[in-house]
């Protein structure tokens, strides 16, 4: 059979646009025995409004009901079309934002293009040498300045050496002076002879500056010693606090590589359930609703359900795959060119979701995919020449001669994708959308695609062949099906494994990952919460530890501290001590030479001759004292002489230390410069190589940017024209919409006459029931008066026309007008009824009478029932 639809969709239609209008889908099947004709099915959706006479309350109701399904229907696909329309629009917006991208690249590649001339390369190429050898020059000034720096930083070492050396020297020469000139001081002293008494002070305060020092150092030393052994007590505590430090160290580092550990098997194991959810949530199968092998007339509602329960699913991996386009006649980018392994992914892909539709259904033939099926397809692809949606028979019948006979052969075929940009998610999309509309909306076909596309018109064939093609001419795609002449030739090659897209198994391997990833989440919280238990004992141990090692260093401190004041108080001892010495020699000294002295004034005293002799030995021991004092003197300048040779020394030699660092910075920015210098003509030879580049790779820069700005462009028409097909589809389900809310507003019209008519007949009737009771009322108010034949009103006046029964009074109309009253009420009754001669004049005949009159009344209303029964 052959089925052809028209419809306004695009090749880049949505899946919900699809719902909202018939997709441009044709089946066809040949045979041996059979071959139809065309022919083209077109089905409408409304509520007829009928009079309130040709319909009751409850149809009413229902078309009322059916029209308002109509309308919400309508609004749905109302709103897919506005959705659309607004993702289209969006698409047009990127598609011009990237071709004012790429026009601004163009326009750059083109102003290059204009440039790149011989003679400009030519001399881009002559800068370049000039640069390059600007920059060797550069280089070799660099060189140059950086060895002058070396140079110059060895003179600085060397000039620094040499005044430390002369400051040494300056320091000792003024020791030197010092320890002369205190000579000198000492000489002049004993010359004077003026100072033995403070000579003598001299060495007892010495004594006693000597004795307290030994006491301080006796302080000091226990002092230190106490220091040390709160050192050596500090370094105790520091030892355990660092052993305690690393053992709960090691137990962190365990618990962390536990953690670690247990963290990466809940990433593996998180990554295992990801991954497989990512296999399931990819994995695109149709669901068949339930009974719709055996469908008929419910066969449409059935596909609503279908529509309703599938939807493809992103192929996040497909989307990484393109697929190639090349330009139609009009030079717009969009015509897919599909590898051989492409056509293969996405039959296998399309033959999984058609075994498992057949699984589904409960049929026993199968797809097979051979390289014979996809030659088979491939071949009506690419040798079909007929325009848009229709079969081409020749290139139907030319397959069998060219690929393989086929025994049974059905195609059906509707619009693909196309783009620039396409992936093979975007085919897979494609592909799957149409499938649904084959299977579920096919009404229009007569659900002729459904029959293929299902399976159920191979039923009984085992193998179905099976391949898809898409037109080199026009994206349409084709699903083909045929069971061959010769089954060994088509399976030359072997069988291709088909995809399963029953997710069953993949749930039981998630149900096991999120069993495992749930053990290790808890083995990972377990994990945390001993780590944290051992880091937290980590942070107190090395809190503990820093502590100690505080305490440590102020013990330390504390140590080196009474060590210095040791040595400062044994310091202080040895120059007492050595002033202690000097002043016990010069005490000695003074003594000896006051013992002289006594000496010889005794002898002078007892041997006045020698007196004389005494004197020039005075003045002999005198000029030795002068001579001391004179050589202490000439000592003394000797020294300073030396100090001042030697601070001269210093001062040159500072000077040339200045010297040397002047000239060494100057070399170190000479050689700052000269590196700046290189590094700025390197930067010249980069530019202008790539200045170089730019002109030489200008005309496949510029064709490069060329092709960029045609593909923006055809993405930009492509994006035009679907926002364009969908407005006008949205024109047209908006009109819809509008018509069916017309429908529905004339339905509830309907209904609502419906309505009021039994509203009206409810109050009429209830306007009855109550005139009827005030009748009544009234009745059994009004009294007649019977007797004999005759029957008056209350008023005496004998009316006629009345039927009595069981004492009650109706009308030739038969209502009820008054009862039958014995009792007489007023004196116009009573004289009406005396004069008829009906009331008895005295006692006992009244009573007579009365009888008579009663059996009278009695009479009369069984003779008026028999009246009414002849009436």
């Amino acid at each position: 059979m052959k089925k052809n639809i028209k419809t306004l969709y695009t090749a880049t239609a949505v899946a919900t646009l699809l719902m909202a209008a018939k997709t441009q889908t044709a089946q066809a099947a040949t045979s041996d025995a059979e071959t139809k004709t065309n022919s083209e099915t077109t089905t409408a959706t409304g509520a007829t409004t009928t009079t309130p006479a040709q319909v009751t309350k409850e149809s009413a109701q229902a078309d009322v009901n059916k029209a308002q399904e109509v309308v919400n229907d309508q609004q749905a696909e109302a709103n897919g079309a506005q959705k659309a329309v607004d993702t289209a629009n969006q698409k047009v917006k990127d598609a011009q934002a990237k071709v004012d991208s790429t026009k601004a690249t163009l326009d750059e590649a083109t102003e290059a293009k204009q440039e790149a001339t011989q003679e400009n390369i030519d001399k881009t190429k002559n800068d370049i040498s000039q640069a390059e050898s600007d920059v060797t020059s550069k280089q070799n000034e660099a060189s140059q300045a950086e060895s002058n720096v070396n140079t110059k930083q060895s003179a600085v070492t060397q000039a620094q050496s040499d005044v430390n050396t002369s400051k040494a020297k300056v320091d000792q020469a003024t020791a030197d002076v010092n320890a002369k000139q205190a000579s000198v001081d000492n000489a002049q002293k004993v010359l004077d002879g003026t100072d033995a008494e403070q000579i003598r002070k001299n060495a007892d305060d010495a004594q006693k500056a000597v004795d307290s020092d030994k006491a301080n150092v006796q302080v000091k030393t226990t002092d230190a010693t106490n220091k040390a052994t709160a050192v050596s007590e500090a370094q105790k505590a520091v030892d355990t606090a660092q052993t305690a430090a690393q053992t709960a160290k090691t137990n962190a580092d365990t618990t962390s590589q536990k953690l670690a550990e247990a963290q990466s098997a809940v990433n593996d194991a998180q990554t295992k359930v990801n991954s497989i959810n990512d296999q399931i949530n990819s994995v695109n199968r149709i669901e068949m609703p339930k009974g719709y092998v055996n469908a008929k007339d419910n066969i449409a509602e059935l596909g609503k359900q279908g529509l309703a329960m599938n939807k493809y699913k992103e192929d996040e991996k497909a989307k990484q795959e393109k697929i190639a386009a090349v330009a139609d006649s009009r030079g717009v980018v969009g015509l897919l060119r599909l590898t051989d392994e492409q056509q293969k992914e996405i039959t296998l892909w399309t033959a999984g979701i058609l075994n498992d539709i057949r699984k589904q259904l409960g049929l026993s033939n199968r797809i097979v995919v051979t390289n014979k099926s996809l030659e088979f397809a491939k071949y009506i692809a690419d040798n079909s020449t007929i325009a848009g949606i229709e079969h081409d028979d020749k290139a139907l019948q030319d397959v069998n001669k060219a690929v393989l006979q086929a025994r049974i052969q059905a195609e059906s075929i509707g619009l693909g994708v196309g783009g620039s940009d396409i992936t093979m998610n975007d085919l897979q999309e494609a592909v799957y959308d149409l499938m649904l509309q084959m299977l579920f909306d096919d009404a229009y076909s007569n659900w002729g695609h459904a029959m293929q596309i299902s399976g159920m018109e191979f039923h009984g064939v085992k193998d179905e062949y099976f391949g898809l093609g898409v037109r080199q001419k026009d994206n349409i795609i084709g699903f083909e099906t045929f069971y061959p002449e010769d089954p060994a030739k088509a399976d030359e090659g072997g069988r291709l494994t088909i995809p399963s897209v029953d997710t069953t198994e993949l749930q039981a391997e998630l149900t096991t990952a999120q069993s495992d990833l749930n053990t290790k989440s808890n083995a990972l919280t377990s994990a945390k919460s001993a780590n944290d238990e051992a880091q937290s004992a980590l942070t107190t141990a090395n809190n503990n530890l820093a502590t100690a090692q505080t305490n440590l260093t102020n013990a330390q401190k504390a140590k080196t501290q009474a060590d210095s004041d040791l040595e400062t108080a044994k310091t202080q001892l040895t120059t007492d001590e050595a002033k202690l010495a000097s002043a016990q020699k010069a005490k000695t000294q003074a003594d000896s030479d006051l013992e002289t002295a006594k000496t010889q004034l005794t002898t002078d005293e007892a041997k006045l001759a020698s007196a004389q002799e005494a004197v020039q030995a005075l003045s002999a021991d005198l000029a030795t004292k002068q001579a001391n004092l004179q050589s202490a003197k000439d000592a003394l300048e000797e020294s300073k002489k030396n100090l001042a040779s030697a601070e001269s020394d210093l001062t040159a030699k500072q000077n040339a230390l200045t010297e040397a660092e002047n000239e060494l910075k100057s070399a170190q920015d000479a050689l700052t410069s000269a590196k700046q210098a290189v590094s700025d003509a390197q930067a010249k030879v980069d530019s202008l190589k790539a200045k170089l580049d730019s002109l030489t790779n200008a005309e496949p820069n510029y064709e490069a940017a060329k092709t960029a700005y045609d593909n923006a462009v055809s993405d930009l028409k492509f994006a035009q024209d679907d926002l364009d097909a969908f407005t006008g589809v949205n024109k047209i389900a908006q009109a819809k919409l509008d018509s069916a809310k017309s429908e529905l507003a004339k339905a509830q019209a309907v209904l609502d006459k419906i309505l009021e008519k039994e509203r009206a007949e409810e109050a009429l009737k209830k306007a009855e029931e109550e005139a009827k009771e005030a009748a009544v009322k009234r009745a059994q108010a009004t009294h007649f008066y019977q007797t004999g034949s005759k029957l008056f009103d209350a008023q005496g006046k004998e009316v006629t026309g009345y039927v009595v029964k069981d004492n009650q009074v109706y009308d030739a109309k038969g209502n009820l007008v008054g009862v039958v009253s014995k009792k007489v009420m007023t004196r116009e009754l009573h004289r009406a009824l005396v004069k008829a001669n009906t009331l008895p004049q005295t006692g006992n005949e009244s009573t007579v009478l009365a009888g008579l009159g009663v059996a009278l009344i009695g009479l009369g209303s069984m003779l008026g029932v028999a009246k009414r029964k002849r009436q």
